[in-house]
């Protein structure tokens, strides 16, 4: 019984630190939507050259045009940058050329995170100096 249960939390361990890839990162890829038209392009066809070496989502509609790659590795924006995609049938440039913005997620979250938590603090600050001022009279 005892190495049954072992064998179990043992194996749980395992595949709970194996079952996230920490080394995973998000971006987010940001278009003009008239530079692309220009272009005679679009995210989906953009996607197309890089959905072969990485997991991609491609939005477009009434927003800007996006594409949301998932990378592994040890890949930055300007790495991603420059990978070398097609944009239409007669023009091959790199992602950086034609990208308004390349956005590293992973970070950004970060950043917000540590900011939320520096606004928190003050409004937990302020709100002690707050309660000495209005304190209720203490009945004895």
């Amino acid at each position: 019984m005892k190495n049954l249960f072992l064998t179990l939390l043992l194996f749980s361990f395992f595949s709970s630190g194996f079952c996230k890839n920490p080394n995973e990162k998000t971006f987010l890829i940001l278009f003009d939507k008239s530079e692309l038209k220009q272009m005679k392009s679009s995210p989906e066809y953009i996607e197309l050259s890089l959905m072969n070496l990485f997991d991609t989502k491609s939005y477009s509609g009434n927003s800007d045009a996006a594409i949301i790659v998932k990378t592994t590795g040890s890949i930055d924006k300007c790495l991603l940058g420059d990978f070398i995609i097609r944009l239409n049938q007669n023009t091959i440039t790199t992602l950086e050329e034609v990208a308004f913005q390349i956005v590293d997620l992973d970070q950004s979250r970060g950043v917000y995170q540590i900011m939320l938590a520096d606004f928190e603090q003050k409004i937990e600050k302020n709100n002690k100096k707050s309660n000495k001022f209005f304190k209720p009279p203490s009945v004895l």
